[in-house]
């Protein structure tokens, strides 16, 4: 088990960092790099094939084929691999993305595959998805480790960014018109809504020196803004993130280029994941921020960011100023009371879902173990938090959590933590609910900045704790600024302000 303190914070902050990008090219570029097992040979088919690098500004951090070819039985099949090379603690990693998707002639989805495999420090990590069209809805399957953790049936058939461009170029694209509809995200298990404006038509470049004519589209996906560049064929030309962001951008390119150029000359130049998600400070603050108790910063960012803020701060958050107070509860005086709670109001934060398993009866067991006789609900949030912290092997796990196998493995980094200490909280009748946003931490560069980080809210008697069993913090500090709370569909909220925030210190005294 790791004991330094400055690795398990980077850890930790990696992580998370990989995860949200992870999420952020899956639902928004649809790329994903192996052969589905159930997916045909594709010696067997005739296929089209369309290659693409992807860059942050101007080096290359990975790239993606596209494949298209009709089948025997009139379906459409729409293959995606991508592979992204990143660095993360002075160490190359890999994670790959798949999809494998049939379409019926009409355009309906019959069938979805959908994988992310990456491995760190020799921990192999995947979740895949899989779906069958049942008429116009779909029985969809989630597998973690090869273990089944949910099926669900959707009513209507989710849609993909390559099923979003052909729906929007099959007709006549009239510029100006803006379409909406929903997009479900199959490795989160979570809707959004997508809305594509078209723009403008142009005569665009093709890597084989040729022009063809394509459409110029904004699209719109839970508050992140990309600007597409469609061939009327469906070929994606060009993806770029605007507004800010990471700066991510996706191009045409022909297979060798898409392989083999842009890559930077050495690893060590490759891009820093950290750096590149880090918010800067204009100021460090005292003790590396560890201690705060009292906050107060100006935040600045996308639109949204305002009513992120208002939802999960209230008073707290002044948006004419911009200014945000955060106050880090003591415990001592706080009221307490006898577990299991009985409140019916606070029976959300009690259940079990698809990544918090509150009703195994091994994290119930487990729970019980820890706490033992103390029911004090105090007492017993304390012990659980101690308890994670010091159980869980600290590795940045660049995947999607769940209790289960948290439990099994003990590894993980902000997110397996905030899990699994969800989870055995819930099991033993303790309201607690997750919370993710940014954290402050002087262990990546010495200047300081914001990270994005995952950490546990519990309901003791009267109010809410911010605790943080990844750092062994119990309250947690005041630096843990909160933008989302709720499960993994809540958290992809985060990817409409990744990239697009500034703080400013203005204070770490009692407000």
């Amino acid at each position: 088990m790791s004991t330094n303190r400055a690795t398990l914070i980077e850890v930790s902050l990696v992580a998370m960092a990989v995860v949200l990008l992870a999420i952020l090219l899956q639902q928004s570029y649809e790329q994903p790099a192996s052969t589905l097992s159930s997916a045909p040979a594709i010696a067997e088919l005739k296929l089209s094939e369309s290659w693409s690098g992807i860059y942050v500004g101007e080096q290359k951090i990975g790239h993606s084929v596209s494949r298209s070819g009709d089948l025997d039985n009139g379906q459409m099949l729409v293959q995606e691999r991508t592979l992204l090379k990143l660095m993360l603690l002075g160490e190359t990693n890999d994670i790959t993305l798949a999809t494998d998707l049939r379409l019926h002639p009409d355009g309906r989805p019959a069938q979805l595959l959908a994988q992310v495999r990456t491995e760190v420090q020799g921990l192999p990590v995947s979740l895949r998805a899989e779906g069958e069209g049942l008429g116009t809805g779909m029985n969809l399957r989630l597998f973690q480790g090869g273990e089944l953790l949910t099926e669900l049936e959707l009513e209507d058939s989710p849609n993909t960014s390559s099923t979003l461009y052909r729906s929007i170029l099959s007709g006549r694209p009239e510029v100006g018109k803006r379409s909406s509809m929903p997009f479900f995200n199959p490795l989160t298990l979570s809707y959004s809504e997508a809305s594509v404006t078209v723009l403008g038509e142009e005569q665009a470049s093709l890597p084989d020196g040729k022009t063809t004519r394509a459409w110029r589209l904004e699209v719109d996906h839970s508050g992140q803004k990309l600007l597409a560049l469609i061939a009327e064929d469906g070929q994606r030309i060009l993806e770029k993130e605007i507004g800010g962001g990471l700066g991510l951008e996706l191009r045409l390119e022909d297979r060798e280029t898409a392989l083999h150029a842009g890559w930077p000359g050495d690893l060590a130049d490759s891009v820093d994941l950290i750096a590149l998600s880090s918010i800067a400070v204009d100021r460090p603050l005292p003790g590396g921020g560890r201690q705060l108790r009292d906050l107060r910063l100006r935040v600045s960012g996308p639109e949204r960011l305002q009513s992120m803020l208002k939802r999960v701060h209230g008073e707290r958050w002044d948006p004419q100023t911009r200014t945000l107070r955060l106050h880090s509860s003591l415990v001592e005086d706080a009221p307490s009371y006898t577990l299991p709670n009985t409140d019916r109001s606070l029976r959300p934060w009690l259940r079990s879902t698809t990544f918090v398993a509150a009703d195994n009866p091994v994290i119930r067991r487990t729970a019980g173990e820890i706490v033992g006789d103390r029911l004090d609900s105090i007492e017993a949030a304390r012990r659980l938090n101690r308890w994670v912290y010091r159980e869980l092997d600290k590795v940045p796990v660049a995947g999607f959590p769940e209790a289960r196998e948290i439990l099994r493995h003990r590894r993980g980094d902000c997110n397996e933590h905030t899990t699994l200490y969800t989870a055995l909280a819930r099991s033993l009748g303790l309201p607690t609910r997750m919370a993710a946003g940014i954290v402050y931490s002087e262990s990546i560069f010495s200047d300081g900045a914001f990270y994005y980080h995952a950490w546990p809210e519990v309901w003791i008697g009267e109010q809410w704790l911010a605790i943080d069993p990844t750092f062994d913090q119990f309250p947690a500090d005041a630096t843990h600024i909160k933008l989302v709370e709720g499960d993994l569909e809540q958290q992809m909220e985060l990817m409409s302000v990744l990239g697009r925030l500034q703080v400013e210190v203005l204070g770490t005294g009692p407000q």
